[in-house]
């Protein structure tokens, strides 16, 4: 067990992480419609934006978790820190969104060392016992970085330019590669064993296809056929990557951490949870900015309650869930969750500010309630020596579901609006057109599309009911002398093959 001194200096450094990860994430989400109307983008063009920095920060996970298992995590770490700060530095000196798009996929790259080597340090480092609080803690730091980075990123856009949102993180990136190096020691003792390079290829091969051909289904009908053989291509590669996975001696995607039901029924949570949450905040940030016609500044003020909520219950959820279980803390959260998705349905160009901010405001109860107790229950639903392999598909089920959240969601709302007259609104290019009753059209789309996802959120319920039963308990040290022994209440049902 590690002191807590230890455990500080490693929260003082994958806090700095999520801080800055939090950052990024709300930043750039204000300024859709000027980065928009500035660089000429479409609707899918704007969301490749959140796309592709999701597709990046995807599609090394697989490795980024067999590497630090095999060689340990702090160096992966650091440079982790490395590229996310040189590829912001290139960010504000794109010329065009295609530049862009491409360089957010770095950007991504290296965020996915940052958020997925963070999770295993802290779960390297800290007693059982207590993992739900410090990861708890461990998220206070990332929804900080939410908020500044709505307040900030609203501000700077407003005053000095889209460019700024990226180059405010250079500066805390090299701090961050500095203390990282000052600050951790590798407590892990790394493994012998080879990269399944072929297994990391084919697996993002698939993702890429398969999130391509949500793009290409948006654009029209005339795109379905190319669309459909981009779809299929991918999911046969997704069957022979499972095929080559089990005859792999060392895999990717390690399948048997997948027969604890504790470890996998918390990532089908989360997948449906981030197929559900994805795409939120960006539509509303096109609710309250189009619809609404607000300001980016005011946009982002008006996301903050649901930043604040996120905050607070993120640390009450890990501290209910050390308590209580998992399963009972996770389901009310997505309870919570899938209700406020429902009330955004309602939402119109008459909707009071008041209703539009107790939604949001149970919106962030409700994900702060599911994100933390569930990561816990993930993390500790498997073995030390694949904990980096597990947080790496925790966030690669976050991620999937994450991105194929905002094709779909483009794809639902192209149903009840034409697709060039919502880039056209989105853009700001439709000044004399954009009517009210152009603006209801993009309304009613929208709300639709939250219909949908609340549905989606409700789905994953049912993973938390089905681990109800499990109770799991720290023994104290005057009853076995160990914090690192736990007991399964109903071990009938710790495992989905017995």
């Amino acid at each position: 067990m590690s002191g807590r001194k230890e455990i500080l200096h490693v929260l003082s450094v994958t806090t700095l992480a999520s801080f800055l990860t939090g950052i990024n994430a709300r930043i750039l989400v204000v300024g859709i419609p000027e980065l928009a109307h500035s660089l000429g983008a479409d609707v899918e063009q704007v969301i490749w934006l959140t796309q592709a920095y999701m597709l990046g920060s995807t599609a090394v996970q697989l490795i980024v978790g067999s590497l630090s298992d095999i060689y340990g995590r702090v160096n992966l770490f650091s440079m982790g820190f490395a590229l996310f700060s040189l590829s912001s530095l290139l960010c504000g000196f794109s010329s065009n969104v295609f530049q862009l798009i491409s360089l957010r996929l770095f950007q991504g790259i290296g965020a996915a060392f940052l958020i997925s080597l963070s999770l295993a340090i802290i779960t390297d480092s800290v007693p059982k016992d207590q993992l739900g609080t410090w990861i708890g803690v461990n998220q206070i730091a990332f929804r900080l970085g939410s908020l500044i980075g709505l307040t900030l990123g609203g501000l700077i856009i407003d005053n000095l330019g889209w460019r700024w949102v990226f180059w405010v993180h250079v500066p805390l990136g090299l701090i961050s590669v500095f203390w990282s190096r000052m600050r951790l020691k590798e407590v892990y003792r790394p493994v012998k064993a080879r990269v399944d390079y072929l297994g990391f290829l084919s697996f993002t091969s698939a993702v890429s296809l398969i999130l391509l051909s949500l793009t290409l289904a948006a654009y029209g009908s005339a795109y379905l056929g190319a669309s459909l053989i981009l779809a299929s291509l991918g999911s046969l590669i997704i069957f022979l990557f499972i095929y080559w996975e089990l005859k792999s001696p060392s895999p990717a995607l390690d399948l048997r951490i997948f027969r604890e039901w504790q470890f996998t029924g918390g990532i089908v949570a989360q997948f449906l949870y981030s197929l559900a949450f994805g795409s939120v905040t960006v539509l509303l940030v096109i609710y309250l900015s189009v619809v609404k016609g607000l300001s980016a500044s005011s946009t982002g003020m008006l996301l903050l309650p649901f930043e604040l909520a996120f905050l607070i219950f993120g640390t009450l959820g890990g501290k209910l869930s050390d308590n209580y279980g998992y399963a009972p803390i996770t389901l009310l959260g997505l309870a919570l969750s899938s209700t406020s998705l429902y009330m955004m349905s309602l939402f119109s160009t008459q909707t009071s500010t008041r209703f539009i901010l107790s939604t949001m405001s149970l919106l962030g109860c409700g994900a702060g309630l599911f994100v933390t107790p569930n990561a816990s229950s993930i993390m500790i639903g498997a073995p030390q020596e694949r904990r980096g392999v597990a947080s790496s598909i925790r966030t690669l089920s976050f991620n999937v579901g994450f991105a194929a959240s905002l094709n779909l969601s483009v794809l639902l709302m192209t149903g009840f609006i034409p697709y060039d007259l919502a880039s056209r609104l989105i853009a700001a290019e439709l000044i004399d057109l954009a009517d009210l009753g152009n603006v209801n059209l993009l309304s009613r789309a929208l709300s639709e599309t939250f219909k949908f996802q609340s549905i989606v959120m409700a789905s994953a319920m049912l993973f938390s009911v089905s681990r109800l039963p499990l109770k799991i308990r720290a023994i104290r040290p005057s009853e076995k002398g160990s914090l690192e022994r736990f007991e399964v209440k109903d071990s009938s049902r710790a495992s989905i093959f017995h």
